[in-house]
């Protein structure tokens, strides 16, 4: 039997929350001022930083039929008008959610309202909105801040139960990979300290006392922590207003930089012009159609492309391209100006947020992995999370491939497991994690091939399975029908 889920549109990144919070009509809305924060104003502001009791139990995907065991952690949120904004890491594949308020006796229970995996950020409300308190302060947003900066992280990391509060500057600006989703988006380095536990929780600026971002993670690097900004958080809660997550846009291309003269000369440009070489343009991406591979794109949104695939920002600062189109909505229209065989042409595009990657940028977080299982082989479309320091070579290839590219792939099939019975002898771990490229002769392009595959041949003598590595896996049909049900009984396969 195949098992749930091949619905894109079912990732949690695009599921229909509920309605508007009544959580936002009983706080009392506390701003922050314009005038530095003072020791009082924090003092204030800590009454609506709340801490997180989670209960997590994600999906084994050793055994993708069964969860793995139940882990529990802590971290931060805190109110705004919208709700308790905290990280999405915090919340991912919970069961049980409660929040501590200071001055209230007892935990009080939440549920999850919107999550943005892209992004890192959730929004959740209390179960019964009659469990806070009145006039407790909501904490408002300031902007984007500046390098150098003076910040304060506030939060409750381990080692202690009162919260606490870490000094900093900020050191960098710039488009960097998000360590729970893997996509690129605006980040802001910090050396103010974020420990586990303080994710989810506000970053202040001591110059201007406004919040300016949510500390999400640590890097390997000494006194390094990070925190995603106002920009960012602006742009998830703009996607939740009509009570759907569509995720962050993406072009959907490969580009290549243009620093050197001779290549900018062979593509026909002129001195004064600059800009990035289209290398690959994805079939499902926001650029299809409106790119084409050896266009030069010249300008984004009106802001010049630089030859290092950078535009300008801020004072004479530089930042990826990408800034333009990640802090804006699915559905925007962008403009870009391209050279194409010597003529320039003037372009808009209208952005898209459809995974276009063969194995998707973003785990697929908040849904059972999707598997299918015959004779004791489980067959499993690869994710990220399958990923690891032991992935084969042959796997990791397909990590830079777009959907439609590689013989027409839309997911990467692998025989990702196999439970040792009569009717698979001999077959052993040189069969596992090699992509499965047909199956009784079809192509197999995605998951459910393989169960189409299948189903449509049990009249036959064997189902046989093609591997990318050569390997030939043949399966006695009549084996497969009498030991299926003592096989699964016996691994419990369900």
């Amino acid at each position: 039997m195949i098992h749930p889920i091949f619905d894109r549109a079912a990732c949690a990144c695009r599921t229909r929350i509920g309605t508007a919070l009544a959580l936002a009509s009983m706080a009392s809305g506390l701003i922050c001022g314009a005038a530095p924060a003072s020791a009082a104003d924090l003092n204030e502001l800590s009454k609506g930083i709340v801490k997180l009791y989670v209960t997590q139990q994600g999906w084994d995907f050793d055994q993708p039929w069964a969860k793995r065991k139940v882990a529990r952690g802590v971290c931060t949120g805190f109110l705004i008008k919208e709700g308790i904004l905290t990280n999405a890491h915090c919340v991912t594949e919970t069961t049980f959610l409660q929040l501590e308020i200071p001055g209230l006796a007892d935990k009080v229970e939440v549920e999850r309202v919107a999550v943005s995996h892209d992004l890192d950020l959730a929004l959740l409300r209390l179960k019964d909105p009659k469990d806070l308190p009145e006039k407790l302060p909501t904490i408002h947003f300031g902007d984007l801040p500046k390098l150098r900066e003076k910040v304060v992280t506030v939060g409750y990391p381990i080692g202690g139960r009162q919260v606490s509060y870490t000094e900093g500057v900020v050191s960098r600006i710039d488009i960097m990979n998000y360590a729970y989703s893997r996509v690129a988006n605006l980040m802001v380095q910090t050396d103010a300290a974020i420990n586990p536990g303080n994710s989810g929780g506000p970053v202040f600026s001591d110059e201007t006392g406004n919040c300016i971002g949510v500390a999400t993670q640590t890097s390997n690097a000494q006194s390094i922590g990070y925190f995603i900004p106002v920009p960012v958080v602006e742009q998830f809660l703009r996607d939740w207003k009509d009570e759907k997550i569509e995720g962050v846009p993406a072009l959907g291309v490969y580009m290549q930089d243009l620093e050197n003269p001779s290549l900018r000369e062979y593509l026909g440009m002129t001195p004064d012009q600059s800009g990035v070489r289209i290398l690959r343009v994805a079939r499902d991406g926001s650029a299809h159609g409106i790119f084409k591979p050896n266009d030069v794109v010249l300008t984004i949104d009106g802001n010049n492309i630089l030859n290092d695939g950078q535009v300008p920002f801020r004072d004479h600062g530089k930042i990826g391209l990408t800034y333009y189109v990640a802090t804006r909505q699915v559905g925007d229209t962008i403009d870009f100006t391209v050279l194409r065989e010597g003529k320039v042409l003037d372009l808009k595009m209208r952005l898209k947020s459809d995974e276009f990657m063969v194995i998707p940028r973003t785990p697929l977080y908040d849904r059972p992995p999707a598997y299918y299982e015959i004779g004791g082989l489980v067959f499993r479309s690869i994710e990220p999370r399958n990923l690891n320091k032991d992935t084969p070579v042959g796997i990791r290839v397909y990590l830079d491939d777009m959907r439609g590219e590689a013989d027409g792939l839309d997911e990467l099939v692998v025989i990702s497991d196999i439970y040792e019975a009569d009717v698979n002898k001999g077959y052993d771990n040189a069969y596992v994690d090699a992509r499965v490229t047909r199956v009784n002769g079809k192509p197999i392009k995605r998951l459910r091939d393989v169960a189409d595959a299948v189903e449509a041949n049990k009249g036959a003598r064997y189902q046989v399975i093609e591997l990318a590595n050569r390997q030939l896996v043949v399966l006695d049909q009549k084996l497969v029908e009498r030991e299926e049900k003592t096989l699964r009984e016996r691994y419990d396969i369900r």
